[in-house]
C-alpha cells in the first residue's frame, strides 16, 4: 500500500481548531499566564477553566486523525518524522540566538534544551508513533469486528479508565502509589506517552473501519455530557484542601473523559461535508508550525495585562491572540517550507528508495 494522504477540508478544519486549543492551553498555563493571573471564582476563571476543559483534548484529536488516516497505508517515509524534528531544531536554533542578542542573561543551555525537547514532546511520541504504526496496523487489519471491539475495550480499560482510577486515588489520598498503574512506574504520566497515542491511533483506525450510524444530534449531546463531567471534576479536585483549581486529574490526556471527547469532535467532523478548500488545507498545513512556535511568542502578548482587565478585555484578547498567533506563526510556516524545500527534494534524490520502508 502506498502513503497517500488525501487531505479532507472538514478534517483539516478540525486540525485548525485543535491547534488554536492548544494556544488556548498555553495562554491558561504559561509564565504570567490567565490561571496565575485570574481571580479565584470570577466569570473569567469559569471561562478560563471551561475553555481548558474544551481545549484539552486538542492532542488527542491530532493522534486520532494520525490513526484515521494511517492505518490504511503501511508505507512510511522517513523523511516525514526527521522533517518535523529538523523543523523543531531550525525554529529552535533562531529563537535561541534571537534571546542570546536581545535577553543574553536568559540564555542558557536549560533555556536551548527546553525549545528543542520540554516543550515539543508531541514531536518525539509522534515520530515513535509514526514508525511502528505499520506492524499496529498488520495487528489489526487480522483482527475481525469482534476482536477489534474487544482490544479497543481493553485498551481503555487498561490504559486510560483502571491508569485514571490509580491517579484519583493516589491524588485524593496524598500517597504515592508506584508500581500500581499498568502505563509505567510514576503512573500514567498523564498521557504523555507513547502508550495513549498507541490507544488514540487505534480509536481513529476504528472510527475509520466502523460505518457511524451514531446521530449527530446524540454526538453533540454525548460530548456535552463529558465536557460537564469534566469540568465538574475539576472544580471538585480544586476544592481538596491544599490544591490549586488547576491541579487535576480531570485535564490528564490519558482521561477517559478527555479522550472521549476528542473521538466524539473527531466524529462530528468527520461528518461534516465541506469541499475542497484551499484556504483551509493552507492553515492546516501550518498547524504543525504553529504547534511548535507559538510558545516563543505567547509571553510576549501582555496575558496577565488583559486577564486582570476583567472578563470582556480577557475574552477579546484571547481571541487576538490566537489570530495572531496563527498568522504570525503560518508566515514562519512559509519561509521555512521555501528554505527546507530545495533541502528535501536534494535528501530525496540522494536516498531514493532507501527513504521509504513498507510491510
Amino acid at each position: 500500500m502506498k502513503e497517500k494522504v488525501t487531505r479532507q477540508s472538514n478534517i483539516e478544519l478540525l486540525r485548525i481548531i485543535a491547534t488554536c486549543m492548544v494556544i488556548v492551553l498555553h495562554y491558561n498555563s504559561t509564565k504570567n499566564g490567565g490561571f496565575s493571573t485570574v481571580t479565584d471564582g470570577s466569570i473569567s476563571q469559569f471561562i478560563l477553566v471551561t475553555l481548558e476543559s474544551v481545549s484539552i483534548s486538542a492532542v488527542n484529536i491530532f493522534v486520532i486523525i494520525t490513526g484515521y488516516f494511517l492505518c490504511k497505508t503501511n508505507v512510511r517515509d522517513f523523511l516525514k518524522p526527521f522533517g518535523l524534528v529538523a523543523q523543531v531544531l531550525f525554529f529552535a536554533a533562531i529563537t535561541f540566538l534571537i534571546q542570546v542578542f536581545l535577553a543574553p542573561d536568559n540564555a542558557n543551555i536549560d533555556t536551548l534544551i527546553e525549545y528543542v525537547f520540554s516543550s515539543n514532546w508531541y514531536v518525539y511520541v509522534f515520530f515513535a508513533l509514526y514508525l511502528i504504526s505499520p506492524f499496529v496496523n498488520v495487528m489489526w487489519n487480522r483482527l475481525n469486528d469482534s476482536g477489534r471491539r474487544i482490544l479497543i475495550t481493553f485498551m481503555v480499560l487498561l490504559f486510560s479508565i483502571y491508569p485514571t482510577i490509580i491517579d484519583i486515588i493516589g491524588y485524593w489520598s496524598g500517597r504515592q502509589l508506584n508500581g500500581s498503574s499498568t502505563i509505567g512506574l510514576e503512573g500514567s504520566q498523564a498521557g504523555y506517552t507513547i502508550v495513549n497515542f498507541i490507544v488514540l491511533y487505534l480509536i481513529g483506525a476504528y472510527i475509520r473501519d466502523t460505518k457511524n450510524t451514531t446521530k449527530t444530534g446524540k454526538i453533540i449531546s454525548t460530548y456535552f455530557i463529558c465536557l460537564c463531567l469534566n469540568m465538574a471534576w475539576s472544580y471538585a479536585d480544586g476544592m481538596r484542601s491544599g490544591k490549586n483549581i488547576y491541579d487535576t486529574v480531570s485535564w490528564n490526556y490519558s482521561n477517559p473523559l478527555v479522550i472521549a471527547e476528542a473521538a466524539l469532535l473527531f466524529m462530528l467532523f468527520k461528518e461534516i461535508t465541506i469541499k475542497n478548500n484551499k484556504y483551509i488545507n493552507i492553515l492546516a498545513k501550518a498547524s504543525f508550525t504553529v504547534y511548535i512556535l507559538h510558545l516563543r511568542f505567547i509571553g510576549l502578548l501582555g496575558i496577565s495585562e488583559f486577564v486582570s482587565k476583567g472578563t470582556g478585555f480577557m475574552f477579546l484578547h484571547l481571541i487576538a491572540c490566537i489570530i495572531i498567533l496563527y498568522l504570525v506563526c503560518t508566515t514562519c510556516y512559509f519561509v521555512f517550507s521555501a528554505i527546507s524545500k530545495p533541502i528535501s527534494k536534494f535528501m530525496s534524490r540522494k536516498l531514493g528508495a532507501l527513504r521509504m520502508f513498507s510491510i
